[in-house]
């Protein structure tokens, strides 16, 4: 791993370590598509959390400046669906993602995600391979969160989870919870209570792009698994290794992204995924679509 750099504006530098004991996370039980929610304990492990005040988005790389990613969602493309599994299983108590104008970005396309009060899931899985013990990725994703959207709802709302093949919550998510962006994980595997984990990102904003690139090394063994987030380009998440690793023994990982929640939430949410990358480097990864600057 080499260290990578992107500026966008001032970077704020408010940095605390943070662990904050685990609430019931966004999970899937049995095969892909169906389940149940479980977690308890709270995080441990190294790494650092910056908190305060998110970073401005004022731009990502031009693609055509980095080199070319693993996979990319291409959503304005001819069939915008073409890079994703066809999983009508991830629709639960929503309906199926639709293709719209990005918001805020001219030209461009987004995939709206709408999941009603009470409803459960709208998720895709970009086609690609599972993620196995040693396998190293960079994701960037491109967000806008309505000015509607419920960031303060009192339950879990996954956007992005690394999905273990087996039964149980997955090892790595990112969720929205408490007005934040949240990265956790661990409620499943071997040892729920112990493993669990929940680190604050950053404030989760509305009405406005989010960018965020998150660099898994993917494995068992604690000391060998190793997370990195950026918001908008600044550094979130620093070498946070998952007190249980970043995936379970025996299980294979797969991503899925969109809306998982609790459906205890009465209130509507809605999100613009406006940007894919999966990809080798970080350059690579955060040459989102949305504002140049």
């Amino acid at each position: 791993m080499s260290a990578q750099t992107r500026t966008h504006g001032l970077l704020g530098v408010a940095v605390s370590l943070l662990l904050v004991a685990g609430v019931v996370v966004g999970c899937s039980t049995g095969e892909p598509g169906t389940g149940s929610s479980t977690g308890s304990g709270s995080g441990s492990g190294s790494g650092v959390a910056a908190t305060g005040d998110p970073p401005p988005l004022t731009g990502a790389p031009d693609p055509s400046t980095v080199p070319a990613p693993v996979w990319q969602a291409s959503l304005s493309g001819p069939d915008p669906l073409r890079n994703f599994r066809d999983t009508p299983y991830n629709n639960d108590g929503a309906p199926a993602p639709e293709l719209v104008d990005a918001p805020g970005v001219d030209g461009a396309k987004a995939l709206r995600f709408e999941v009603p009060g009470g409803g459960r899931r709208s998720e895709l899985e970009p086609n690609i391979q599972f993620y196995r013990e040693g396998d190293e990725a960079w994701f960037g994703f491109a967000w806008n969160l309505p000015a509607d959207f419920p960031v303060n709802a009192g339950g879990w709302q996954v956007l992005a989870q690394w999905k273990n093949s087996g039964e149980g919550s997955p090892p790595i998510e990112i969720k929205v919870e408490g007005g934040q962006f949240k990265l956790d994980g661990g409620a499943g595997g071997d040892d729920p209570g112990g493993n669990y984990f929940s680190v604050p990102i950053g404030p989760a904003q509305t009405g406005r792009q989010t960018d965020m690139v998150v660099h898994i090394v993917f494995s068992t063994d604690p000391q060998k698994a190793v997370v990195d987030v950026w918001q908008n380009g600044q550094k979130r998440l620093d070498g946070y290794r998952p007190p249980g690793g970043t995936r379970y023994e025996g299980d294979d990982s797969y991503l899925k992204t969109g809306i998982y929640r609790d459906s205890g939430i009465s209130e509507a949410a809605t999100l613009f995924l406006m940007d894919v990358r999966i990809a080798q480097s970080y350059e690579s990864a955060s040459a989102l679509v949305g504002p140049r600057g």
